[in-house]
């Protein structure tokens, strides 16, 4: 019995890394600056450019919002070995949480939608009520715990905010010229969250406007600057979100 279900836990591990391509490359160089990195100077022109003949190798922030997806499909199915799969993307992908704040806006104590940081930790635990005691599952929940966090990894670059109804918050960062840029955001599910992206001179260099609250946007920088990261809270309610950059 010991074997067969180790088989069969070999045989999960296998089929997730497969279906969702869990075999990622060592990490690039991140498209965004460090944080505290002076402005540089202003330029003329549209700072986007046409980026490389090729595809990008390492694209972590579309595989950080491929977790979101994950999650909201494993929730509203109730299966959860999708939410075993998305914990290891995040545990592959490692990262680090950043402290930004949005612009121009009067934060209060209570405007903060309270919620808990999704972390695979978390994603889990979920898992494992949903499993209700099936050892196989159960067997494929704790190794992924075990599993170890990459210490090294300078990216994804994540922040946790809440956004009040009809409300825009607005980021600035710095991306690298010439390097992928990247910026996703995944909400708690309660709102519609559309992302827009502007360089220096205001020019729209992204737009991600589905009817969901997990929206991404990828360009190339011509050259190192500012970008503007708007996003719109389109419903009712307040929505606790994720913002992440390369």
């Amino acid at each position: 019995m010991a074997c067969l279900a180790k088989l069969t836990l070999n045989k999960l591990l296998a089929a997730s890394s497969i279906a969702f391509g869990l075999g990622f490359s060592a990490p690039a160089l991140a498209g965004s600056a460090a944080q505290g990195t002076p402005t540089p100077a202003p330029q003329r022109g549209v700072n986007i450019g046409s980026g490389p003949k090729a595809p990008a190798a390492d694209d972590p922030i579309a595989r950080l919002q491929m977790t979101a997806d994950l999650l909201a499909i494993g929730r509203s199915t109730k299966d959860p070995l999708v939410l075993v799969v998305a914990a290891r993307i995040m545990k592959i992908l490692g990262g680090a949480e950043i402290d930004l704040k949005p612009e121009a806006r009067r934060d209060a104590a209570n405007t903060q939608k309270r919620g808990q940081l999704v972390s695979p930790d978390t994603i889990l635990l979920e898992a494992h009520d949903l499993a209700k005691g099936d050892k196989i599952t159960n067997l494929l929940i704790d190794e992924t715990a075990s599993m170890a966090v990459p210490r090294d990894a300078a990216q994804p670059k994540t922040h946790q905010d809440t956004i009040q109804p009809a409300a825009t918050d607005v980021y600035t960062v710095v991306f690298n010229g010439g390097q992928l840029a990247e910026a996703g955001i995944a909400g708690d599910g309660d709102s519609d969250l559309d992302l827009f992206v502007y360089d220096e001179n205001d020019h729209l260099v992204c737009r991600s406007t589905a009817s969901t609250d997990r929206e991404y946007c990828r360009w190339w920088p011509r050259w190192t600057g500012p970008f503007r990261i708007e996003i719109q809270n389109l419903g009712a309610v307040a929505d606790l979100y994720r913002l992440a950059t390369n």
